[in-house]
């Protein structure tokens, strides 16, 4: 993404969005441009949990969404690119080992979120992935 992408119409219709227009966005967003984006604390990923404690990881499909969170949320993280290549075939696979999820386009203007298994995910980017084949 371009400087200036924050100011783009596209990345503020997106943040007004629903949590379900935002996953959908999310997975086609992610396989088209083969990184999702992340946010990492010290050595690792940082994660949220849900009122049960339930574990999940946040990701993005463009770094500038992240930074969003990061100003508001998780001010001492730094983003951190994921290639598709490692999200499907490393991370994804560790956090169902784990029985960590994922929290996708998670932004600070609204509590509702699409949190998936990582199976899920990894099978929606999958899908998406076959598409442009």
């Amino acid at each position: 993404m371009s400087k200036g992408f924050e100011s783009s119409p596209e990345f503020k219709a997106m943040i007004k969005r629903s949590a379900r227009d935002r996953y959908i966005y999310s997975v086609k967003r992610i396989a088209d441009w083969e990184e999702a984006w992340s946010l990492k604390l010290n050595d690792g990923f940082v994660t949220t949990s849900d009122k049960e404690g339930n574990l999940s990881m946040p990701i993005w499909p463009f770094k500038e969404y992240a930074m969003k969170c990061i100003e508001d949320e998780w001010e001492n993280c730094q983003t951190q690119k994921i290639h598709l290549d490692t999200l499907l075939d490393e991370l994804l696979p560790n956090l169902s080992e784990e029985g960590t999820h994922v929290v996708v386009f998670k932004v600070p203007e609204d509590p509702d979120v699409v949190r998936v298994s990582a199976d899920d995910f990894k099978n929606n980017l999958l899908y998406e992935c076959s598409q442009y084949e």
